[in-house]
C-alpha cells in the first residue's frame, strides 16, 4: 500500500482518505509482526511430565471403555490419580518459580510488581445483572443489555438540555455565528506547525491503553519507523489547517465500569469509559500541551482549581479548607461559626453543554486553529456501548465530552473556569475538577446559615445558566464545631434545589474523612480498614516465598501501605500526637508483617533492621520538601499555609 506524498491534503475527503491508508498500513503491519497463532489463558502450563500422564490417561480410558476389563479400569484410575498428583506439583513449582521474584538479591521490578498484582487489586471481571431495567424496557440478552445502555446514555447523560433562558438563545447564536465563520479565519491565520520531534516526544510519553474502534494500540505507535512518523505529522498538520477531525477519531467503544455499592440492575449505576483512536488522542495530548502552556502564560484558569494541573494536587485545597476552619475554631478572642458545603454535579464531564463550551473559547480569545480544532473535536461525536465483545447500536453524543479523552479534563476546568465569579467574597471556594466545595464563616449561626445559603444561590445560578444540573442527595454539609452532642436551637439548614440539605458528622473530601470537630478518628478508622488487606497481603508474600529479600518487601511496603497512611500528612500534623501514635501503629504492623516477624518483636528492631524512620518524622521531611517545591513554583497561598504547619510543630 502505497501513498502519494505529492498529493496535496487540501480537503476532508484527503484527509479521511489519509487517515484510512495510516491506519490500514499500521494494522498490516502489525498483523505481519505478530503471530497467528492463538495465545490460550492458563494459570500455568503443564510439564511434560503432565503432558505424558494426559496422554496415557485417554489411553487407558479409551481401552477400558473398549474392553471393559478390570485391569484397565485400575490402570485409568492409577493414571488419574498421577495426573492429579503431577498437576499438583506443577502448581507448586510455578508457585514457587513467581515468588522467587521477591527473593532475588536484586530487585527487578517488573517481576516484583507482577507477582503482587496476581494478589493486590487484581481485575475482576465486570459482571452484569442477569435482568436490566430502564424506561420500562427490560432486557436479558447481551445485545439487549448494550442497546438499553445505549438508551440510558443517549436520553440521561449525553442529551442535549433544553433552553431555558433567553440567555441560552443568545449563546447558541454566538457559538452558530463562531461555527460558521471558523473556515474562513483559518485561511489568514498563523500557527506553529507541529515537527516530528513534538510527535516522538509525546509518543515516548505514552502508556499501554486499550485499543479504540481502529484497534491500533500505543505499542505500535511506540515502535515507529521514520516514514510513519512523517506520514503521522504530515496528518496532524493538514487536520490542524482545515480544523478537521476524521470521524473516526470522533467514534467510541464505551465501556462500564460499576460503581462502587450500587445496584446492578440499573443502568445509572455504571461509569462509561470510552475507547478511543489511539493515533487521535496523540494529537489530542500535542494539543492539550499547547493549550496548557496558553493558559498558564495568561493566567486564565482560576486559582484554587487544583485538578489536572501541574504542580497542583488534592492536598492543596484539603489544607485550605482545614486550615480556614481551624482558624474560626480556635480563633483567639471569639470564635466564629464555620461550615463548608460539598456539592456533586450529575455527569459533569457528560453534561457539558458544547454551544457554551465554544461560547466561551472563543471568549477566551485562543488561538484560531486551536478553537477550530476543538469545535470538530465537539461535533459529530458518536459512540457505541461494548458489553461482553457485543457493540450496541451507534448514538450520538448532544452534550459532554468523553472520559477518557485527554482533553476533557482541561475543557471541563476551562468551562467552569468561571463558576465562582459571582461567590461573596465572605465565601472560600476549593475546586478539583469536578468536586466543588464552598466555605465560610459567621459571628452567629443565622450569619453563618445567611451567608452560606447566599453563595449557594449564587453557584446555582451559574449551573443553571450553563446547564450543569446539581444534586442535592449527594451534596453534603458540616457544621465545625468544638462540641461533639451539643445541639443547636437554629442549626445550620440550607437549600439546594428546594431540597433541605442538614449537617453531618463526618464526610469525604478529595480522599479526606473530615469531621465536624477536625479529630480525624473518623479518618483513621477509614486508613485501618482500608489497610488491614494490604497488611494482609504483606504478610502472606513474606511466608510464601520463605526469603524474601528484606529490601524488595520494604519497597512494597512503601508502595502499597505507607502511601495510604500518609495520604493527607500535612492536616494531620496539626493534629494530636495520638493521632501518630495510631499511625505508627499501623506502620509497626505492616513491617513486622512485611519481614515475618511476631508480634511481640520491638519497635526498635524492626525500624533498625528496616532502616526505615518513624512515620512523624517520615511525614515532617515531605512537609519539608513541599515547601521547597510551592517556592520554586511560586505558589505563596500554599507554601504560606505549609510554612504554618511547620512553625507549629
Amino acid at each position: 500500500m502505497l501513498w502519494n506524498n505529492d498529493r496535496p491534503l487540501d480537503s476532508t475527503l484527503d484527509i479521511e482518505e489519509y487517515t484510512t491508508f495510516i491506519t490500514n498500513s499500521i494494522i498490516e503491519a502489525t498483523q505481519e509482526d505478530i503471530p497467528r497463532t492463538k495465545q490460550t489463558a492458563r494459570e500455568y502450563i503443564p510439564s511434560e511430565v503432565s503432558k505424558s500422564l494426559i496422554k496415557q490417561k485417554h489411553q487407558a480410558y479409551q481401552r477400558w471403555k473398549k474392553t471393559g476389563a478390570d485391569i484397565d479400569k485400575r490402570q485409568y484410575y492409577n493414571s488419574k490419580i498421577l495426573l492429579s498428583n503431577s498437576l499438583r506439583n506443577d502448581k507448586r513449582n510455578n508457585f514457587s518459580k513467581l515468588m522467587s521474584s521477591l527473593c532475588h538479591k536484586k530487585m527487578y521490578s517488573d517481576k516484583v510488581w507482577l507477582t503482587v498484582r496476581k494478589f493486590h487489586n487484581k481485575r475482576i471481571k465486570q459482571m452484569y445483572a442477569n435482568v436490566m431495567n430502564y424506561n420500562n424496557k427490560t432486557a436479558s440478552s447481551d445485545k439487549e443489555k448494550a442497546d438499553l445502555f445505549a438508551d440510558y446514555f443517549e436520553n440521561e447523560v449525553y442529551s442535549q438540555t433544553a433552553d431555558t433562558l433567553p440567555f441560552h438563545d443568545q449563546v447558541t447564536d454566538q457559538a452558530s455565528n463562531i461555527r460558521n465563520r471558523r473556515t474562513a479565519s483559518l485561511n489568514t491565520a498563523k500557527w506553529k506547525l507541529i515537527k516530528v520531534e513534538e510527535v516522538k516526544y509525546h509518543i515516548k510519553q505514552l502508556r499501554n491503553s486499550s485499543t479504540g474502534p481502529d484497534n491500533i494500540h500505543n505499542r505500535c505507535l511506540k515502535n515507529y519507523s521514520k516514514l510513519l512518523i512523517q506520514h503521522i505529522t504530515k496528518l496532524y498538520n493538514a487536520i490542524l489547517k482545515l480544523g478537521y477531525i476524521p470521524a473516526m477519531w470522533k467514534k467510541a467503544n464505551i465501556i462500564l465500569l460499576l460503581k462502587p455499592k450500587k445496584d446492578k440492575k440499573h443502568p445509572s449505576s455504571y461509569r462509561p469509559i470510552s475507547l478511543l483512536s489511539c493515533i487521535g488522542k496523540l494529537l489530542e495530548k500535542i494539543i492539550k500541551q499547547r493549550l496548557m502552556l496558553q493558559l498558564k502564560r495568561r493566567n486564565i484558569l482560576p486559582q484554587h482549581q487544583a485538578g489536572f494541573r501541574p504542580g497542583k494536587s488534592t492536598i492543596y485545597n484539603i489544607i485550605r479548607l482545614e486550615r480556614y476552619a481551624d482558624g474560626q475554631l480556635k480563633r483567639p478572642g471569639l470564635r466564629r461559626h464555620s461550615a463548608v458545603i460539598l456539592f456533586d454535579i450529575k455527569a459533569a464531564f457528560g453534561s457539558v453543554w458544547h454551544d457554551g463550551l465554544i461560547y466561551k473559547l472563543n471568549d477566551l480569545r485562543l488561538p484560531r486553529y486551536i478553537i477550530s480544532y476543538l469545535i470538530s473535536f465537539l461535533n459529530d461525536r458518536t459512540a457505541a456501548i461494548e458489553l461482553e465483545n457485543i457493540l450496541s447500536r451507534p448514538f450520538n453524543l448532544k452534550s459532554g465530552t468523553p472520559q477518557g479523552s485527554p482533553l476533557s479534563p482541561l475543557l471541563y476546568i476551562m468551562y467552569t473556569a468561571d463558576s465562582m465569579n459571582e461567590i461573596p467574597t465572605h465565601t472560600e471556594h476549593g475546586l478539583f475538577a469536578d468536586d466543588t466545595a464552598l466555605w465560610t464563616s459567621g459571628h452567629t449561626l443565622t450569619s453563618l446559615k445567611s451567608r452560606l445559603q447566599q453563595s449557594i444561590n449564587e453557584f446555582e445560578s451559574w449551573c443553571k445558566s450553563w446547564k450543569l444540573k446539581l444534586q442535592p442527595t449527594k451534596t453534603e454539609l458540616i457544621h465545625f464545631s468544638l462540641h461533639p452532642r451539643k445541639k443547636y436551637k437554629n442549626p445550620v439548614i440550607v437549600k439546594v434545589e428546594n431540597t433541605t440539605i442538614k449537617p453531618l458528622d463526618s464526610t469525604r473530601y478529595l480522599g479526606v474523612i473530615i469531621d465536624k470537630r477536625l479529630k480525624w478518628r473518623t479518618h483513621l478508622d477509614h486508613i485501618e480498614a482500608k489497610i488491614a488487606p494490604r497488611i494482609g497481603l504483606l504478610r502472606y508474600l513474606s511466608i510464601a516465598a520463605q526469603e524474601p529479600n528484606n529490601k524488595t518487601m520494604i519497597n512494597i511496603y512503601k508502595s502499597i501501605v505507607r502511601t495510604v497512611i500518609i495520604y493527607g500528612y500535612p492536616i494531620l500534623l496539626t493534629a494530636d500526637q495520638k493521632i501518630w501514635d495510631r499511625l505508627q501503629i499501623m506502620q509497626n504492623k505492616a513491617l513486622r508483617a512485611a519481614f515475618g516477624l511476631p508480634i511481640y518483636t520491638s519497635v526498635k528492631y524492626i525500624h533498625n533492621i528496616s532502616n526505615i524512620s518513624k512515620i512523624k518524622g517520615y511525614a515532617i521531611g515531605l512537609l519539608k520538601r513541599a515547601i521547597r517545591k510551592a517556592s520554586t513554583d511560586n505558589d505563596s497561598t500554599l507554601r504560606n499555609r505549609l510554612q504554618g504547619i511547620l512553625d507549629k510543630i
